[in-house]
């Protein structure tokens, strides 16, 4: 059985023996699955690093955001006896009871959702400050009487977004105001400055700095710019002159001149006029679109491959099974095979298998067989009978045994040296026993008669 440790082999590693093309035609078809599943797993390991690289990028899709503007007033006086032409205390008791004249100005935004989405399928909503860098209001009124006619608000790191802006103000007339909102964009997007490179490169509205020297890109290898021996040159037609200045420029110092074409671009500007004769909500007679970017889940816009990335783990799992079905199968047949043999011949299967564990034995211990266990295997090859010879025979097998002891250099190796020596160590302490015994009886028979 296999050990956890071991790796076990796929099965497009594995490959069928010739013949059994021979015994089983249909084992074609397992050769040209192998080199399907080859081309699978190469496409599949490729798709995995498309996925795991686009993990590293923000992936972000363009939606319509759609502003509306409106205005609500409380407490307003009718337009024929505005609140100026009331007297003083008229006034004041009603600013001590709250009841002033004030509108309140309101801009929201929220995403348009796309064509057939429901429910289910609806993206996730977004708040409208998530899509603004800054806001600024500014409000035509008389400087002189107020002083807070413009409102900033700018993006800050700790601030939770909102779906919408509130202005209040007292007052009981219309109000000018100018809403300026600065557009915020999942990549930084510039505006070109230059009518003359706008025209060249054909550039409608914003463009980020890689899509600007794709542009000029494009430009270059469509007019053949691209200076024949140095290609790092660009040599600069009539338009190019006019914006760059030079007759030749090289492509590396086009990011560093980027600044003097690429300005921010101009803030989305609203106007419109607060009413507060017209009721007591008042919304403007347009919304205004915008294309903004919006971020959106990888796990959304990767679709089916992200499956096959979850269900790596249950193919591994499903492999590691096979493998284990096709060890006991191994197994199961070298048992089998075993059985088969020692059925059909028991006493040569006996010889063989001794044989091979004297083999291995040798192999484990780095020894070789000596003296008696060579004669006995060389008498055991020659006749399996041994035990049913005649007399005559044993005596020319062991005849024959001696003589090969005696023709083999077998007592020539490094062994025969050490065992002489054990041997002669052996026997000398045997006789230094016997000579102390010796020494000993003789003493006590010396003893014994004058102790009589």
């Amino acid at each position: 059985m296999a050990t956890p440790n071991t790796k076990r082999k796929r099965l497009i590693e594995k490959s069928l023996p010739p013949k059994i093309e021979s015994y089983i035609p249909e084992s074609r078809l397992f050769m040209q699955l192998q080199a399907l599943e080859r081309k699978l797993d190469s496409k599949i390991v490729r798709k995995r690093l498309e996925v795991q690289e686009a993990l590293g990028k923000p992936v972000s899709k363009k939606r319509i955001l759609r502003i509306f503007v409106s205005n609500l007033a409380a407490n307003q006086q009718s337009a024929a006896v505005p609140m100026y032409d009331t007297d003083a205390e008229t006034r004041e008791a009603k600013l001590d009871m709250g009841e002033a004249p004030s509108w309140t100005l309101r801009v929201e935004g929220r995403l348009v959702d796309p064509v057939g989405a429901t429910w289910k399928t609806r993206p996730p909503p977004h708040k409208f400050s998530e899509f603004l860098n800054s806001m600024v209001v500014e409000l035509d009124r008389d400087p002189e009487l107020h002083t807070d006619n413009v409102v900033q608000w700018r993006r800050e790191a700790a601030e939770s977004d909102v779906d919408g802006f509130e202005i209040k103000r007292r007052g009981d007339e219309d109000v000018r105001a100018r809403i300026m909102l600065d557009i915020r964009t999942a990549t930084d997007r510039f505006k070109v400055s230059h009518p003359l490179l706008r025209e060249l490169l054909d550039i409608r509205g914003t463009v980020s700095k890689a899509g600007f020297i794709m542009k000029l890109w494009q430009y270059v290898k469509l007019n053949g710019l691209q200076d024949s021996d140095d290609p790092d040159h660009i040599r600069c037609d009539v338009g190019l002159q006019q914006v760059l200045g030079m007759p030749s420029v090289s492509f590396t110092a086009i990011p560093q001149m980027l600044h003097v074409f690429l300005t921010r671009p101009d803030p989305l500007v609203i106007d419109y006029t607060v009413r507060v004769h017209s009721g007591d909500f008042h919304m403007g007679q347009y919304a205004f679109d915008m294309e903004v970017e919006v971020e959106e889940s990888l796990r959304q816009s990767t679709g089916p491959l992200v499956n096959v990335q979850t269900r790596q783990r249950e193919l591994g799992e499903i492999e590691s099974q096979l493998a284990l079905k096709m060890q006991e199968i191994h197994n199961a047949r070298s048992k089998r095979d075993f059985l088969r043999s020692f059925s059909e011949d028991p006493v040569a299967f006996v010889h063989r298998w001794i044989d091979n564990q004297t083999k291995d034995l040798e192999v484990i211990l780095g020894d070789r067989r000596h003296a008696l266990e060579a004669a006995l295997g060389a008498i055991m090859t020659a006749d399996s009978m041994v035990q049913e010879l005649s007399a005559e025979r044993k005596q020319a097998l062991e005849h024959e045994a001696t003589k090969w002891l005696n023709d083999s250099a077998l007592y020539d190796e490094p062994w025969a040296d050490e065992a002489v020596f054990h041997y002669l160590s052996a026997k000398t302490q045997e006789r230094m026993q016997q000579l102390l015994q010796q020494q000993q009886y003789q003493q006590q028979q010396h003893q014994a008669p004058g102790m009589m």
